[in-house]
């Protein structure tokens, strides 16, 4: 059996390739587009049509979107997974959640932040940015007040799911001092050794 996770390190596939490193998988990794170029590769639009990372090829289950694929490989793999039914509804919400309400705007503050993608450097929008999701920040650190991670006391692919999504954070700069309690897990969770792997 073979996995292909396509799609660069520095995008979307992080995500994937956290998990697979966490899993212990054997897995090829191909960036996805053609040398030089954001044009996507037949194998890519082959795993995924929309052409867009990260997409997985599984010994021919194809699947693309970051969520669903980390979910699909814990599960199958029955490391990381939730156990239970409630465990599983707080893993899609907590994935649903960070995808709604915190990762468009975390983008567009890391591209104003660092000048990225062709955008100059705009230090107040990136500080506007940062003000909107304020109320988001809050509500997770107030979901982990009274635990380490986001379904209880041990990492889970909802922490990883969402951490990955928040890693852009510490990659733009923002300061957790006002929610410490997301802050140390942010840490705990980018700090694994998998996920310093993923973003080599």
């Amino acid at each position: 059996m073979t996995l292909t996770i396509y799609g660069p390190p520095m995008s979307r596939a992080m995500r994937t390739l956290w998990m697979a490193h966490e899993l212990g998988l054997d897995f090829r990794h191909e960036y996805g587009f053609q040398e030089d170029a954001l044009v996507p590769t037949e194998d890519l639009v082959a795993a995924n049509p929309m052409g867009q990372v990260p997409a997985i090829d599984d010994d021919g289950v194809t699947l693309s979107e970051s969520m669903a694929i980390n979910i699909y490989l814990a599960k199958k793999h029955g490391k990381l997974a939730p156990k239970t039914l409630e465990d599983e509804a707080q893993t899609l919400r907590w994935s649903f959640w960070v995808m709604t309400a915190v990762e468009v705007t975390l983008l567009d503050v890391l591209l104003s932040a660092r000048g990225l993608r062709g955008r100059k450097q705009d230090p107040e929008a990136a500080a506007a940015g940062i003000a909107t999701l304020q109320h988001p920040f809050n509500v997770l650190n107030d979901a982990l007040s009274d635990r380490d991670y986001l379904l209880g006391d041990t990492f889970s692919v909802a922490d990883l799911n969402v951490a990955s999504v928040f890693a852009w954070a510490r990659a733009a700069g923002i300061d957790f001092a006002e929610q410490p309690h997301l802050g140390g897990w942010l840490g705990r969770c980018l700090g694994r050794e998998a996920a310093v792997r993923a973003r080599r």
